[in-house]
Formats: C-alpha cells, structure tokens, sequence
C-alpha cells in the first residue's frame, strides 16, 4: 500500500460550475464515484502509478473510460492525462509501453478479460469495482441539484449504462437528459406489455405441418388449464421446450399459437436483443428482465429467439469469460421449477448442437422438438390459414408441386406478392393470382410422365416382391423451369425390424434398381436421371455395393476398411479390384431385378396406367393393383415371397 503524502487530493467534483466538470453528466459521475473509490489510496497530485480495474460485470467502456479521465484530470494535472487511460483487450502491448515510459496509467480490465500474471506484476495495484450503487445515484442527483427520491434512484441503477449515456448527453441539462430516459422507458414498457398476445391470433388448430409440436403443445394447454384449477401441481407440466428447424419454418408462430390455445399470455425475448442492451452487466439485466415479466404475467409463455446463440461453456479465450458469465445467468434463471413456476419456456434455434447441454438436462430445456419443412397438404394448409383460399384439385396440385421445399415464411411472402399483383390490377384476390406468383413450371408430354411412371412403379413393385410395405407412390405432371429436381418418389420400409445381413443390403440395391429395371424392360435403355448425383438410385445403389464389398466384410473378403459414405469413390478410384467386385455384384442384382420385372409385367402396367390417371397413389391402391395383376410364380428375390391372392 502506498504511504500518504503532502498533496493528496481531497475535494470532490461537486462544483459544476468550473470548466473542468461542465461536462460531466449524471452516468459519468456515477462511475466516477466508483473509480474514486477504488483509487482513493493513490490520490496523491502528480503521484505516478499504474493501476487496473477490474469489473466483473456493470462495464460499459465509454462510460468508465471517461470517468477515469475525470480522475486522472485532477491528480495528474500537468500531463496529457487522456492518453494514460486504457482497456487491456485493446491493444495491451502497445499501452504497456506508454505507460511505462510515463509512469502513469489506468487500465480497465472489462468481464471475460483474463488478466495474465505479467499484466498483474505490471499494474502497481489491481482492484476490483463495485458495480453502481443507490448512494452514487444519490450523489449524482444532488450533485446535478434535482431532487432525490426512490424512483429516480431505481432507475439509475437499474437502466442500463448504453441507455443512460444516450440520455445525458453534455449538450443536454441533467433535467432535460433525465426527462428523455423517463419517456423512453416508459415506452419500452408500453412496448413490451404490447407484446402480451391476447386471444384474437391463431391456434394450435391454424398450425400445419410442425406434428409433434402441435399434440405437444394440445397436451400443454390441458396441463396448464389442471394447473390454473389446482388439479396438478407445476412439477406435473413441462416447463421448457427447445423448437429447432431451419429459418421461416414457423417456430415464433408456433410459439404465438401455443400461447394463444393455452390462453395465456406470451412475452418475446431474444438472445440478440438481450446482447444488444450492452456489456455482460446489460446483458444480463435485459435476460432477467424477460424472466421477470413473464413470472408478473404467470402463467405465461416465454418464448426466446436466437437461442442457439447464447453461446457455450469455454475452456480458454479472450471472451470465455463473457460467455461463461451469460450463460452462468441463464442457468441461475432457468434452474429449478420452483425459481420459475407458472412460466413455459419456449426456445427457438436453427442450430440445436450449438446449444450447451447444461441447457437440455431435465428440469431445464428437457424436451427438444425439431421441426421440418412442410409437406404438400400442410402447405395448402398454410395457404389456406393466410388467405381463407381452398385450391381446386388441379391448382393443388401445382402448388404442391411448385412450392416443394417452402417454409411457412415464404409461403406467406408468396401471398404477399399475390395480393400486391391483385391490388395493382385492382381486381378481386383469388386463386389465380397465387397460381402466377409460383415459379415457372411446364407441363410434361405425355410419353415424358410414362417413363417416370414406369420407373416409379418399378422401385414400388420390386419392393413389394421383396418384403417391403409400400405406403405411397408419386409422379408430377409439371417440372420447374430450370431446375432439376425429383419427379416422383416412392415411399417403402421392411415389414419387419430384423438384423441388417448381405441378404438385407442386397435387397435394397434391388430396389434402388427397380426403377432402371423397368425402364431398360419397357424402353430398352433408362434415362439419366436415375444417375449423376448423390441421391440419384444407380449412385446410391453404388455406394451401397461400395460398402457391402468394401467395409462390411461381407463380400469376396472378410478384411475391411473403415470410412465414411464420402470416401466410396475413392476406395473405387484407387482399388480396381474393388470396383470390379462392385460392377459384378451390381450387374447380378440388376439381373435380379430384372426377372422380378418381366415375371410381374401385367402388374407393372396396372401401376402405372393407375398412375397415369391419377399421379398420387397411397399404399393401400398400391397393394390393391399389385394382388389383382400379378402372377402366382414362384419369385426369383432372394427373401421369402408372399404367394398369389
């Protein structure tokens, strides 16, 4: 500790009157009293020192850097005291060297900044701020002569630094700057309250496509109507949801409808907004904040956006300290039923595996549903919630068709732009003009959908006549301009869960064959859509062949060689032998296929003259043409066969 001296500074800044302190505003005198009160032993004039402060949370750096200027303008007064003030994230070296050519410095070490040992043994004294207190508030008000009270103090305290250095600006009176924080807090929660849905939005019932979500939130809505009578007890309902899927998939208005059928109400946070409101004191203020007002609103919803970029527990790093102080709050806040009874916390985030599992454990976020992009009904579902529009049958089906692949998002701005072109022709909104806003498709000739449906119906047959249950089959009748994209699918499981042998693998390659099959049968050559990319059936059933020979140890050798799906083509590039051995067991099931294809051609042609008059069969019409057209023979696919009808 230093010894007093003559010449220690004893007055205090109250006289605002003097050139020195004009501009000093209300915030800065808070941090002033903060930075005063940590350096009070070394507040000596003309003293040579070197010290750092510490803040754990409670920074936010223009503010304090100049409240440290205020300081070193009256001990240091002969000197440039405005380049002895720094912060050591920010170029230490460099200010290292300043100051110890000067023999002066303050340097403010911000949360998360780890300090070394050598910039310890550098600093004379390392001391740790208080965050602001009632009493500095206090003396900033009777220092600026406004009248001191509770509220004003609260909100002092309480607002965060980013705000309060907005407000007080030097070419503003204290009264004036004080004024302008009261309106503008006042608005945000008037803007918050607002955000308080009440029951005129959509339901659980308006939702279409999310699934599990949707009956999961159905048996929320019972629970929490048991807790509100007291038939259950708050341990009995689940109090944390992670939603995760892709952007525009609908999981703010998932959130929105779930409040709604709950009827309770919901208030929106965001890990964003939350960073947005400043440092890690901030930050943490805003995130308490959103807890707090939903616990005023309990039973309640919280939904919180973004969430997958609260961050993760760091071993090392400049900011690992940041990270591990929000996340350190937001376990405190999530942490226990009890600490948030009554509020139902609903995150949201494209990226789940970026989410810290201390986050998932039960009793936190212990339960994680994730959503997918809606299928053809659920997007004429989301139209229809948009618009009140039901599609005929055949503009269904173009829009199924156009739309495969659209979020609910861009559903939306699709009826958006279809009521813009409506207003401008000054017509009435219909059906037609969703149909000119979807991307432009050509209708396929008659001998092009043939083929597709051929070789659609092979893959469902040969999966039929090897075991598999067959749940659906598809083909388009348009394609989009320009883009290559799948024009029909069929859908098929095994029956029966059983152990994966060769017999297993080889049977799936038959049916990724099973297309190319019929295609080669009916047309004597197949098309090159069955080839080329990475979800194409012959690369599939390649790569499938790949590993049987090559990794699995079931073809012609028991070594193996462990890798990934990625690195097939160059185990075939660099093995010729390897491929050899995959041509050959490639040709055999091809062959295979084959067999099943010319034995059960009067089948084959049922399927497909069904599929030509209506482009979408479910599984039982598959099973249905399949045991009316094929022959009772004995099968050449090597599982057990069913028998004729």
């Amino acid at each position: 500790m230093p010894n007093p001296e003559p010449g220690k500074r004893s007055r205090v800044p109250w006289n605002t009157r003097t050139r020195e302190w004009r501009y000093v505003t209300v915030p800065i005198y808070m941090a002033y009293c903060a930075v005063a009160a940590a350096l009070r032993p070394w507040n000596g004039i003309e003293r040579k020192f070197i010290a750092t402060l510490v803040f754990k949370d409670d920074y936010y750096q223009p503010i304090y850097s100049q409240a440290a200027q205020v300081f070193a303008r009256e001990i240091w007064k002969g000197s440039d005291w405005e380049t002895y003030i720094f912060e050591w994230s920010n170029s230490p070296f460099r200010h290292q060297s300043l100051a110890e050519k000067n023999g002066r410095g303050i340097f403010l070490s911000p949360p998360g900044y780890r300090l070394t040992d050598d910039e310890r043994l550098f600093s004379d004294a390392v001391i740790e701020i208080e965050p602001r207190s009632p009493e500095h508030a206090r003396a900033a008000l009777r220092r600026a002569a406004i009248p001191v009270d509770d509220e004003l103090v609260e909100l002092l305290i309480s607002a965060p630094w980013a705000r309060l250095h907005s407000a007080f600006q030097d070419r503003r009176g204290p009264v004036q700057g004080l004024e302008r924080l009261r309106r503008e807090t006042a608005r945000l929660k008037e803007v918050e309250s607002a955000k308080i849905l009440r029951d005129d939005g959509p339901t659980l019932d308006d939702m279409h496509g999310l699934g599990p979500a949707v009956e999961w939130g159905r048996n929320l809505a019972k629970d929490l109507a048991d807790y509100k009578s007291g038939l259950i007890g708050w341990n009995e309902v689940d109090g944390g949801v992670l939603l995760s899927g892709p952007p525009g998939i609908g999981k703010t208005l998932f959130a929105t409808a779930l409040a709604n059928s709950c009827k309770v109400p919901i208030i929106y946070g965001s890990v964003s907004k939350w960073q947005e409101a400043g440092a890690l004191d901030a930050h943490l203020k805003a995130m308490r904040a959103s807890f707090k007002q939903a616990r005023d609103n309990a039973p309640s919803v919280l939904f919180i956006d973004e969430f997958d970029t609260l961050g993760k527990r760091t071993a090392s790093g400049q900011n690992a300290g940041y990270h591990n102080g929000v996340l350190a709050g937001a376990l405190e806040l999530f942490d226990g039923f009890e600490r948030r009874e009554g509020v139902v916390v609903v995150a949201a985030c494209n990226q789940p595996h970026l989410v810290d599992v201390a986050l998932l454990r039960a009793g936190r976020l212990d339960r994680h549903l994730e959503l997918t992009l809606p299928d053809g009904p659920s997007r004429r579902g989301i139209l229809k919630f948009h618009t009140g529009i039901e599609l005929s049958t055949a503009d269904a089906e173009m829009f199924e068709f156009a739309t495969e692949g659209f979020s609910g998002a861009e559903i939306e701005r699709l009826v958006r732009d279809a009521r813009r072109t409506a207003r401008r022709q000054a017509d009435y909104f219909s059906a037609v003009h969703i149909i000119d806003q979807l991307p432009a498709i050509e209708k396929l000739p008659e001998e092009y959908l043939r083929v597709i449906a051929f070789h659609e119906a092979g893959h469902a047959l040969v999966s039929y006549e090897i075991g598999h249950e067959v749940s659906g089959i598809t083909i388009s009748k348009w394609r989009v301009s320009g883009e290559s994209r799948v024009l029909g699918s069929v859908d098929s499981k095994p029956s029966l869960v059983q152990a994966r042998t060769k017999t297993t693998y080889l049977d799936t390659i038959a049916i990724y064959l099973g297309g190319i099959a019929a295609e080669v049968e009916v047309f004597g050559s197949f098309a090159d859509g069955a080839s080329g990319s990475s979800e194409a059936d012959l690369n599939r059933a390649t790569d499938l062949a790949t590993m049987v020979e090559g990794t699995t140890g079931m073809g012609h050798t028991l070594a193996v060689e462990a890798t990934g799906p990625g690195e097939f083509a160059r185990m075939r590039l660099y093995n010729p032998e390897l491929r050899e051995q995959v041509h050959v067991l490639l040709d055999s099931e091809l062959a295979r296929t084959r067999s099943i294809i010319q034995r059960q051609r009067p089948a084959l042609d049922a399927l497909v003259d069904r599929l030509m008059a209506n482009p979408t069969m479910t599984g039982q019409d598959v099973v249905q043409v399949l045991q009316s057209n094929r022959r009772s023979v004995v099968s050449l696919a090597k599982t057990q066969l069913r028998t004729g009808t």
